[in-house]
């Protein structure tokens, strides 16, 4: 069985429509029944919390278009939980709010649900997760935002990094790193949440620190440093080969060499602060090594240290002195 017209899905036994698997967020989910939509609670305003932005007109003409051209019946079908105040609504939906809407458009009077069991804190992660799923509309990164943010508000979940951090690879398994570590720092800077190390996530931010805790003046913007005689420039972990081939050119043009300030991401259990460090020293000493195998006779990159990071044991006032590799130095 795969694509019936839309006026025979009725007919269809419920054994033979899937059943989505969602106990890795704690939630049960029983066979599809068929539910009149009059019996189903639906509120896109108040209870689509994992969406900021509701479905347009032309996302719900798209839908439409796609029921009246068949239904997949491989695919997943709209869910709801039990809803128990007394109103005369027996369900709640949960997810399946634009195709509900669409449905509902074109005179249909009822569809198949699955019926979820599960807590309000793990409903709303099937809700957000439900939508990874979905190509025709994946969370927005503001989505993932409100959606973590209220979790933290409501008590849900503790607020702090490793939590916040959990629920996102929890909800959100197949994102790419680098939009975990957006997401989480916009979650913590909404809510405040303590940190016992600092992130400098903006050049302003670091302008912050130059200007309200630095014993010293530095240029970070690959100005030149009159008082040194080099260029500054603030580099964050990974992008060594980027600034290195910048300095170079720099050398080229002015003769001027160009001093590095280093600062790192969030430390892990398997890397510190000083492990970060060493080891954005050690990839300008392969670089070093690169360009002078090809004949360089001068690698124009000083590292004269790092931005404080650890609240508890560094001085905030002065640069972090960089483990010691050489020439770099």
């Amino acid at each position: 069985m795969a694509i019936l017209a839309i006026e025979d899905v009725q007919t269809i036994a419920p054994d033979k429509l899937p059943i989505p698997d969602w106990t890795h967020l704690d939630v049960q989910s029983a066979e599809p029944i068929w539910i009149e939509f009059k019996d189903i609670y639906i509120d896109d305003i108040n209870r689509n919390i994992s969406k900021v932005e509701p479905h347009t007109a032309d996302e719900i003409q798209k839908l439409e278009q796609s029921f009246r051209g068949g239904v997949d019946t491989k695919e997943f079908t709209p869910a709801v939980e039990e809803y128990l105040t007394k109103n005369g609504k027996r369900y709640k939906l949960v997810y399946g709010y634009g195709r509900s809407e669409a449905l509902r458009n074109l005179g249909l009077i009822g569809w198949f649900f699955v019926i979820l069991k599960g807590t309000v804190d793990t409903i709303e992660d099937v809700q957000a997760q439900e939508n990874e799923q979905l190509p025709k509309r994946i969370n927005k990164e503001v989505d993932m935002r409100k959606f973590l943010s209220r979790k933290v508000r409501s008590g849900m979940i503790d607020n702090t990094e490793d939590a916040i951090k959990s629920k996102f690879r929890k909800v959100y398994p197949n994102r790419a790193k680098d939009v975990k570590n957006r997401i989480v720092q916009q979650v913590m800077e909404d809510n405040d949440t303590p940190q016992p190390y600092i992130l400098y996530t903006s050049i302003p931010k670091i302008e912050d620190w130059l200007e309200n805790h630095s014993k010293f003046d530095y240029v970070i913007k690959a100005e030149f440093d009159i008082n040194r005689n080099m260029y500054g420039v603030v580099v964050k972990e990974g992008y060594q080969n980027r600034t290195a081939v910048e300095a170079v050119k720099r050398y080229k043009e002015t003769g001027k060499k160009t001093y590095i300030i280093g600062h790192c991401g969030g430390p892990t259990p398997k890397h510190s602060f000083k492990v970060k460090r060493k080891q954005f020293v050690m990839q300008y000493k392969e670089i070093e090594a690169a360009f002078k195998h090809c004949g360089a006779r001068i690698f124009p990159i000083k590292i004269i240290g790092f931005l404080p990071q650890d609240r508890e044991v560094e001085n905030l006032k002065v640069l972090i002195d960089p483990p010691r590799a050489g020439k770099l130095f």
